[in-house]
């Protein structure tokens, strides 16, 4: 073989290892979930090697609806300190955890100035016993497309609605921690607590409570005092 020859080749080979290389870069170092806002806008959080950009709309690259956390420091398998300059406190700490293949939960158990307060107050246990409530749940993409085809709120089953109501065991605890820490002067919150809740049962049932649909529960469920109560009746302790 020509040196010529050989030197192309070597070449080719080179160039195709790169391509390999970058592509499995790319698989390996970034995965990308998908969430809903309250409003049934879908939104995505891309997680990489060294940040986490969160995007509203999902596929938007407008700057103005593209946040970055950039990750500071690794705390152990599920707890990163991570910074952005524009929020304040400009530091924080998430929990990243999968709970299955199709479900990421991301929580913000801590707030903070600095990496060395964060790290005394997570190491020392002062996490709320509340925190929590503020746990929002990402879905794979394969399990977003099913959901795009899954029914509504419009097509609620009585018994499904019945279970995706029975918050109070599971979050009374926390929420009477919450109002407690707070005094009382977020009490709008436990509203938000107590629909993301139905909603996440929502999911696991197999519906879309984001979805946008036109529905009205008193219609769908007139004379029935039990459900009507629970829907709407002012949550006391």
């Amino acid at each position: 073989m020509s040196k010529i020859k050989f030197l192309m080749v070597a070449v080719l080979i080179c160039f195709s290892l790169f391509i390999n290389a970058q592509e499995g870069n790319n698989t390996n170092d970034s995965s990308i979930w998908y969430s809903y806002t309250t409003e049934g806008e879908m939104i995505s959080c891309e997680l990489l090697e060294d940040k986490i950009v969160y995007r509203s709309p999902f596929n938007s690259d407008d700057a103005k609806n593209v946040s970055t956390l950039w990750i500071r420091k690794k705390l152990d398998k599920d707890h990163f300190v991570v910074y952005n300059k524009l929020r304040k406190p400009q530091y924080a700490i998430l929990h990243i955890a999968q709970s299955n293949a199709n479900v990421l939960k991301i929580t913000t158990v801590l707030k903070g100035d600095s990496i060395e307060s964060l790290e005394k107050d997570f190491q020392g246990n002062k996490l709320p016993a509340w925190i929590g409530l503020f746990e929002k749940d990402w879905y794979s993409e394969k399990y977003i497309k099913q959901l795009k085809n899954s029914p509504g709120l419009d097509e609620l089953k009585r018994a499904d609605l019945l279970t995706a109501m029975q918050w109070r065991k599971p979050l009374s605890s926390q929420i009477q921690e919450y109002l407690k820490d707070t005094q009382g002067k977020r009490q709008f919150m436990i509203y938000r607590f107590v629909n993301e809740f139905r909603n996440r049962k929502l999911v696991e049932l197999g519906y879309n409570p984001y979805k946008r649909v036109s529905y009205n529960f008193k219609k769908q469920f007139e004379g029935d005092e039990e459900i009507l109560n629970l829907l709407f009746e002012e949550i006391k302790f």
